[in-house]
């Protein structure tokens, strides 16, 4: 395997240590989706939480969210990254690493972009359209750090993002995040 296929997965689903629940995330398999399911769900252990209580809706980052739907699309954007496809996934969480996004951070700016293609495709009817698939991809981070703003993010607020990005007025206007 190529080592840009290697980073790319690492970054997907990195391999974990210690326990989760009961499992040994060390014998869990990266490559193995439902593995995959585990490892995501060990980086998210107040979702996973309020999942095994059957809660439909916490809040996290002052926004709430479907703790499943957290969860799924972080696998969409896990398997996108680990296949590749569309490789526009990838070369957009390259490019917002070299501008010093942090990988959970990138995870959840792309699954914003998921889940407004999800959206459109279930509740407008609309097909998938790649193209404007790949174009909101292109938009990131600028359009996450604006939907941030008005709460339509998908998992916590860009904070780490917008601390650096205090120098942009708009932010000044809006002031601090908390």
């Amino acid at each position: 395997m190529q080592d840009s296929t290697q980073e790319r997965r690492r970054f997907a689903v990195p391999a974990a240590e210690g326990v989760f629940g009961r499992i040994d995330l060390s014998l869990l398999d990266p490559a193995d989706p439902d593995h995959r399911h585990f490892l995501i769900l060990a980086e998210h252990p107040d979702v996973a939480r309020a999942i095994e209580r059957g809660e439909g809706e916490i809040v996290v980052g002052g926004a709430p969210m479907n703790p499943r739907l957290l969860i799924t699309i972080h696998e969409i954007v896990a398997n996108q990254l680990w296949d590749d496809d569309p490789p526009e996934v990838w070369q957009s969480a390259r490019r917002l690493l070299a501008a010093g996004c942090e990988r959970h951070e990138i995870l959840h700016m792309l699954g914003s972009v998921v889940a407004e293609q999800v959206w459109e495709m279930l509740h407008e009817r609309r097909p998938h359209d790649r193209d404007r698939f790949a174009a909101a991809l292109d938009a990131l981070p600028d359009s996450w750090e604006a939907s941030a703003r008005v709460g339509e993010t998908v998992g916590p607020p860009p904070r780490s993002y917008l601390t650096r990005r205090r120098s942009s007025s708009l932010l000044q206007r809006a002031g601090p995040s908390s």
